[in-house]
């Protein structure tokens, strides 16, 4: 079980970061920046899911997501190059599993090793670029339309695992109401375009959402 950011090291390379990794849960809900500095932590999934969520004010509860942190990427890694303050806050949204590296551990490998800092700095320059697509869906595209890219963005992240999902969840995600969510969710679901139970998300028609969320296939 390995993460898709850490696969594309050589084994040298990848050795050295398990080395100082360990497997954590996580659990649905969690703010994974809610640490102290001085065990702030770096996170590269190999499950589930973690959103980038740029908060207003001081409750990390009033925000919106800016990007999707799933198996082929890393949280938190801002950290392993020195910049300890940050306005995103790591909010746990589909349960899973990380590899968790203490952040002067992570900083020590990019110092040294120059494919991990390479590695490290083509990723972050990736994330801003999907930080820009999420600011401009959120100016200029409808509730349903936002709905349709979450989903996909979600899917992806959590494969090959099922999509669990609540309404209230990609709410709090996308910054808007419960109501609003199931709305656009009934209207997808009627279109069958997905279908959802128990908090279980399906996605029938990949096409028909690639297509609404302006994403090629």
């Amino acid at each position: 079980m390995l993460n898709g950011l850490i696969a594309q090291l050589d084994e040298k390379d990848q050795a050295l970061i398990m080395k100082v990794a360990k497997l954590v849960d996580l659990i649905p809900g969690e703010n994974l920046s809610a640490k102290p500095k001085k065990d702030s932590l770096v996170y590269f999934p190999v499950s589930g899911s973690i959103a980038l969520m740029a908060s207003i004010g001081a409750d990390d509860r009033l925000g919106v997501a800016v990007g999707l942190i799933g198996s082929n990427g890393a949280a938190g890694l801002h950290l392993a190059m020195g910049f300890e303050s940050s306005h995103l806050s790591l909010l746990v949204q589909s349960a899973g599993q990380a590899y968790a590296i203490d952040s002067q551990a992570m900083q020590a490998l990019v110092k040294t090793r120059k494919n991990i800092l390479f590695l490290v700095a083509r990723y972050l320059c990736g994330v801003c670029d999907s930080i820009a697509i999420f600011a401009a869906h959120r100016y200029t595209q409808d509730i349903k339309v936002r709905l349709a890219y979450w989903l996909l963005l979600s899917a992806e992240c959590c494969s090959p695992e099922p999509l669990k999902l609540k309404h209230s969840q990609i709410a709090q995600m996308l910054g808007v109401r419960r109501a609003s969510i199931s709305i656009a969710a009934r209207e997808l679901k009627l279109k069958r375009y997905v279908s959802y139970s128990r908090g279980q998300v399906r996605l029938l028609n990949l096409s028909a959402l690639q297509s609404l969320a302006g994403i090629s296939p």
